[in-house]
């Protein structure tokens, strides 16, 4: 389920951050960078990344904030679907 494709990859490409309910566990957080650096390359119109170059087109999670926006019962992780156990914020590398 990837139900923030539309908006989530595009956001980043602006340099932005985003914030998301997540499930919090580190096959989804993988699974996210993953899906985050295919769906940027694919818009870009490029392959692979350079292996030259110092940062990746993947999303990563910068932190989970200390002051959260209320989480109501029964949101599903942006990605997974399973129930969110917190907000994340997420971000590049420049």
């Amino acid at each position: 389920m990837w139900v923030l494709a539309h908006s989530f990859v595009p956001a980043l490409d602006k340099k932005m951050m985003v914030l998301t309910p997540f499930c919090d566990e580190e096959e989804w957080e993988d699974k996210v960078k993953d899906m985050s650096k295919e769906e940027s390359l694919k818009l870009l119109g490029e392959d692979g990344e350079d292996a030259r170059t110092s940062t990746s087109v993947a999303a990563k999670t910068l932190c989970i904030p200390y002051d959260q926006p209320e989480l109501p019962a029964g949101t599903p992780c942006f990605v997974s679907g399973k129930p969110a156990k917190c907000w994340v914020l997420w971000g590049r590398s420049y």
